[in-house]
């Protein structure tokens, strides 16, 4: 991203800074006493009010006042305005005075063109004055003294823009940051939310699951079995809950991609939650392709995320019977994982049981923060299928 500096230098030959309102009140002030002493003076030494003089620093006027507008275009003004002067007996200190202040003005909120094209100008302007002066020595004098000051008052207002600049690149600065702690609080607040959506909602609905399918059985070994199960997935949900909490209580910036990455791996997912399932009579196996020990600690977590998002969905909504197949094929460079359900029918209501969609939303983000894609919908064989692809192995 350019610089503030960069981008005002960038700008066309017109273009200029917004001025200070203090800075503009303080312009307008001194001209204005500069014009008013020297109408006094020339009507003191000249016995007759300079009427001339009175119109053309009225119209000068016009041009500190339109450097609330436009600073070029009062440059501009102020400079015909200056070689108009030249025609007119008198008006010298507040043909100076203008000079000064409008080339100070473009020094701070003019583009390079600008300023120096106008500095230019301001000195042929000097010389012109200097030579048509009556005295040539005070012409002599004027030439060199006025070039000095010009030079002066244009170094001031040059290093009030780089000041200018400086705070300008400070405040974008420490609003790009204060907007990447917003975004960083927010992803941190999106990856817990993720992982909780996750702990609770596959182990509940297991735990829902299993005293549902006890109460249908109505059966001692089918109660047994359930109280088994309920309690590993009730210790389960609680060993992720500490886990979690302990990441959140250290010293240091949690990395969303790592909150469960070193206890967490695809293999003892995939064999426990597919045990889960077979729990609940879905006939359920899994397969990897390739070579898992090629997977960062980061992927395993994501992919044990996501595959327990999945049977959740599964557990919810295939019913008894059915049939769940999930396939992970590790590539050279990224990975992929498929998780395949058939239902008893599309339209099968789960009384008890509502989706929010944000199952399938933290799948996508998990995938999307390896680079990886996600598709989820019902094949042509009519089975409900959920495809992972191109997650980066690291």
């Amino acid at each position: 991203m350019p610089s503030i500096a960069e981008e005002f230098e960038s700008g066309g030959f017109w273009s200029c800074r917004d001025l200070n309102k203090w800075a503009l009140v303080i312009v307008t002030l001194l001209f204005g006493i500069s014009l008013g002493a020297d109408i006094i003076f020339e009507s003191i030494e000249g016995q007759v009010y300079p009427v001339l003089l009175t119109v053309i620093g009225m119209l000068s006027v016009s041009c500190v006042v339109l450097l609330w507008v436009s600073v070029t275009w009062a440059c501009a003004v102020g400079l015909a305005m200056l070689a108009l002067g030249l025609a007119v007996e008198g008006g010298f200190v507040y043909s100076l005075v203008l000079s000064l202040l409008l080339t100070s003005m473009a020094a701070m909120a003019t583009t390079k063109a600008f300023r120096r094209t106008f500095l230019a100008a301001v000195v042929v302007w000097l010389v012109i004055m200097a030579v048509l002066m009556p005295d040539v020595a005070q012409g002599a004098v004027t030439a060199p003294a006025g070039t000095v000051l010009l030079l002066l008052v244009y170094a001031a207002g040059s290093a009030f823009r780089r000041l200018t600049n400086a705070r300008l690149q400070s405040q974008r600065e420490l609003e790009v940051a204060e907007e990447k702690h917003r975004t960083s609080v927010a992803s941190e607040r999106q990856s817990i939310a993720r992982d909780l959506h996750d702990i609770v909602a596959h182990d509940i609905t297991i735990i829902a699951m299993q005293s549902r399918a006890a109460r249908m059985a109505g059966t001692e070994d089918a109660y047994r079995q359930a109280v088994d199960t309920i309690g590993d997935s009730s210790r389960a949900a609680l060993k992720d809950l500490r886990r979690m909490l302990a990441l959140l209580q250290e010293d240091q910036d949690p990395d969303p991609h790592s909150s469960s990455a070193t206890e967490l791996d695809f293999p003892t997912g995939a064999a426990a939650f597919t045990d889960q399932l077979q729990q609940l009579g879905i006939h359920s196996e899994w397969s990897i392709d390739g070579d898992i020990r090629s997977l960062s600690r980061s992927v395993h977590a994501a992919l044990y995320r996501i595959l327990q998002e999945c049977t959740t969905n599964v557990a919810k909504y295939a019913g008894s019977g059915q049939q769940c197949r999930i396939r992970l094929d590790v590539g050279e460079e990224d990975v992929g994982l498929t998780v395949s359900n058939t239902v008893a029918s599309r339209r099968r209501a789960m009384t008890g049981w509502s989706s929010s969609g944000a199952g399938l939303i933290g799948i996508r983000d998990r995938a999307q923060a390896f680079g990886g894609s996600t598709r989820a919908g019902f094949d042509r064989r009519g089975r409900w299928t959920v495809t992972v692809q191109a997650m980066k192995k690291a």
